[in-house]
């Protein structure tokens, strides 16, 4: 078939479906009275309003309103039926109307799940059905769709730049890289729509409903979303730069990395969205309590702001941030964790620092701040400026202050020990029973600084001006003070052993103490040491002895016991031998019988009154004695 015919064909077939019904020429004859009033419930609205949205986007961008005619206007004209119910018009749904040339006017049509997709479509569609409608691509630039229902239509790369689509139901639909800049949203529900890297600048969403959106990447800068419901947006890196968001709601909306710079937000809600990365440099009106993330900027706080009055961070963890506004001038930020973190560019000006953690960060604005009970250990803080700051009870063991400005700070009993602060300015500082051990002081300017109570053992102070300091009370163990100026300094009471004042200018040490030279008191306790050595050597020795005596009685005693009952045993034997022979021979006259009983009765009180083994031995010969005695008795 040719294609005229084919036209032909879906001409007839299209005529066909338009036919009114008699139904459908009541609704007609509404709809043309509706054109004939010239009025829509929108129009209404807009007089009520007394303002027009092309109007408001032309004073807001410099440029008038299209051809002279408001946006309300526009509607009014392309909304001859906007009376008919949506879905009472020419029956289409379903259809492929990709080939089929449409009639001017499909106001109110029943397009459900019709296909149009790569269309140029010019007819009204004011009121048209469009529910689950495939639009891919359409070109649909000026369309007049005020109040049509596209509820999970798919508009993926549809052009709708300059249409007019308020009162619109979108709910779900799919805008996915589609173009409607300056369309109108007015009113309009978008809940749940896809918008991923969709053209939407200077387009108009005033009282729209866009809960749970998606603007991921999207170009939408110049909007105006006064009043608009964006619950739940997803906006990620989407670009919504100079946008008028008046009373506009962004609760626990995804603004990561969006870029929102000199957008206007008075009364805008953040409560539960993540701006973490947000641009918002020269926004006017923002204020973000109750957002989560840190924005890349931030508008320039009030010079005459109070402290803890900015962004609120406290307790936050924010070592994981990329990048910090640079001004976070009277921020809370009490007890945040900004270990190692590098805020060289960031101004913290009078903010709350209190027990931060910041061990090894870098910072450099901190006047007037609040830095009591800091962790700032081993921080990188040169040519900070603390003018003022409170830094009371601060740890900044081994921190980098070197040409710091700490003129009028409070270091009261903060823990500086090791810290350096070559060339830096003191003049005025409060560091009473501050812990400056190993601290270096070289060329510093300290005029009038206040170290009473401060510990200083082995701080270099060398080549510093000290002028009005006051060290009463201080530990200066073999500080080094050598060409410093201090001239009315006050030592009163200050400990000064071994404490350089070589060259020094002025130097009055009246009041101070010293204790004797660290040689002497090195050698002495030496001295004293080897003493104490010798007589608790000597001590140990004659104990010893005497346990090494009591060790040897004891033993010899044994010894003796042992070689005692031996003899007993041998005497009682040589018993038992004479009663033996005396039992069989008998006893008289015989002289080697006496001598043998003679030796027992010996060996007996012998061994009696034995009291060593000398003793305990001669018992023996005794015995072996009276043996021989029997002997002889026993030969005869």
């Amino acid at each position: 078939m040719s294609s005229p015919t084919r036209l032909l064909a879906g001409a007839v077939i299209l005529s066909a479906a338009l036919l009114p019904t008699p139904a459908a020429s009541a609704h007609t004859v509404q709809d043309t009275h509706a054109a004939q009033d010239g009025r829509t419930a929108w129009n209404t609205q807009a007089v009520q309003d007394g303002r027009t949205t092309r109007d408001t986007h032309a004073a807001r961008s410099g440029r008038t309103a299209r051809d002279g005619q408001t946006a309300w206007d526009d509607l009014a004209a392309g909304s001859a039926t906007a009376g008919c119910r949506p879905g009472s018009g020419p029956r289409l749904a379903g259809r492929d109307l990709t080939r089929v040339a449409l009639p001017a006017d499909l106001s109110c049509a029943d397009l459900r799940r019709a296909k149009l997709d790569g269309v140029l479509v010019r007819s009204l569609l004011t009121g048209a059905d469009l529910r689950g409608a495939s639009l891919k691509g359409t070109r649909l630039g000026n369309a007049e769709m005020a109040g049509a229902r596209l509820r999970g239509a798919d508009l993926t790369e549809a052009e709708l730049y300059y249409a007019n689509l308020r009162g619109a139901d979108l709910r779900e639909a799919t805008m996915d890289d589609s173009i409607p800049y300056n369309a109108h949203f007015e009113g309009a529900d978008l809940s749940g729509a896809t918008m991923v890297r969709a053209r939407t600048y200077s387009a108009q969403f005033d009282d729209a409903k866009l809960v749970g959106v998606d603007l991921t990447d999207a170009d939408a800068y110049g909007t105006d979303m006064r009043r608009a419901d964006l619950t739940g947006l997803k906006a990620s890196k989407a670009r919504m730069y100079e946008s008028t968001m008046i009373k506009t709601v962004f609760r626990d909306a995804d603004l990561r990395g969006a870029q929102l710079r000199g957008s206007v937000l008075d009364g805008a809600t953040f409560q539960g969205a993540d701006l973490g990365g947000a641009e918002l440099r020269d926004v006017t009106g923002a204020r973000l309590a109750g957002s989560k993330g840190v924005p890349k900027d931030l508008p320039a706080p009030d010079p005459a702001c109070e402290p803890g009055s900015g962004q609120k961070y406290a307790g936050w963890d924010l070592t994981s941030v990329a990048e910090f506004p640079r001004d976070l001038s009277c921020a809370d930020l009490t007890g945040a964790k900004l270990d190692g973190v590098d805020l060289g560019i960031v101004k913290l000006d009078r903010a709350i620092l209190r027990d931060v953690s910041a061990t090894g960060a870098t910072i450099r604005y901190l006047k007037g701040a609040d830095l009591r009970g800091a962790r700032l250990e081993r921080a990188k803080l040169g040519s900070v400026e603390l003018m003022g700051a409170d830094l009371t009870g601060a740890r900044m063991a081994r921190a980098q202050l070197g040409s710091a400005k700490l003129a009028g700070a409070n270091l009261s009993k903060a823990d500086l020990s090791g810290a350096e602060f070559g060339s830096a300015d003191l003049t005025e500082a409060k560091l009473g029973g501050a812990d400056l051990r190993d601290a270096e002081f070289g060329s510093a300017r300290a005029d009038q600084a206040d170290f009473t109570g401060a510990r200083m053992e082995r701080a270099d102070l060398s080549s510093g001006k000290f002028q009005g300091a006051v060290f009463r009370g201080a530990t200066l163990t073999d500080a080094d003070l050598s060409y410093a100026e201090l001239r009315g300094a006050t030592f009163a009471d200050a400990e000064v052993t071994g404490m350089k004042t070589d060259y020094a200018k002025d130097a009055d040490l009246s009041g101070s103490s010293s204790r004797p030279a660290l040689g002497w008191v090195i050698f002495l306790s030496l001295a004293g040491l080897v003493a104490l050595w010798v007589l608790v050597r000597g001590v140990a020795r004659g104990r010893r002895r005497v346990k090494a005596a009591k060790l040897e009685a004891t033993s010899r005693a044994a010894h003796l016991e042992e070689v005692r009952r031996s003899q007993e045993e041998n005497v009682t034997r040589l018993g038992e031998e004479i009663d033996r022979l005396a039992d069989g021979e008998g006893a008289g006259g015989d002289v080697n019988w006496h001598r043998a009983l003679d030796a027992y009765d010996a060996a007996k009180k012998a061994l009696a009154d034995a009291r060593d083994i000398d003793d305990v031995k001669a018992v023996d010969i005794i015995v072996a004695r009276g043996r021989d005695a029997l002997r002889g008795r026993t030969a005869r």
